[in-house]
């Protein structure tokens, strides 16, 4: 990701309204559709992104958020099991 190009400015606005959409439909809607704390969502995002970005030195431009894949079985354990147990399956 050197200076040697420059992408023009209205690409870059463009590029950062496309991630704008895709940011808010993984960081607030997913959390909201599932019943968690999207602060939880946007936080952890942040934090996993920065760590990404240190181990791999910037090489790979990428964001990372929560998936619409585990939609359904976080709704499913979350209704049987509670919200903690829910929480601690997600993080093991």
């Amino acid at each position: 990701m050197g200076d040697a190009f420059q992408e023009p400015l209205w690409r870059q606005v463009l590029s950062g309204a496309q991630m704008l959409f895709v940011a808010f439909g993984a960081l607030v809607l997913m959390p909201l559709i599932t019943g968690l704390d999207p602060n939880v969502a946007l936080f952890t995002a942040g934090l996993g992104t920065l760590l990404f970005q240190l181990v791999t030195g910037r090489q790979v431009p990428v964001f990372l958020a929560s998936s619409f894949a585990f939609i359904t079985p976080i709704i499913l354990a979350k209704g049987q099991f509670g919200l903690a147990a829910t929480m601690g399956g997600v993080v093991a």
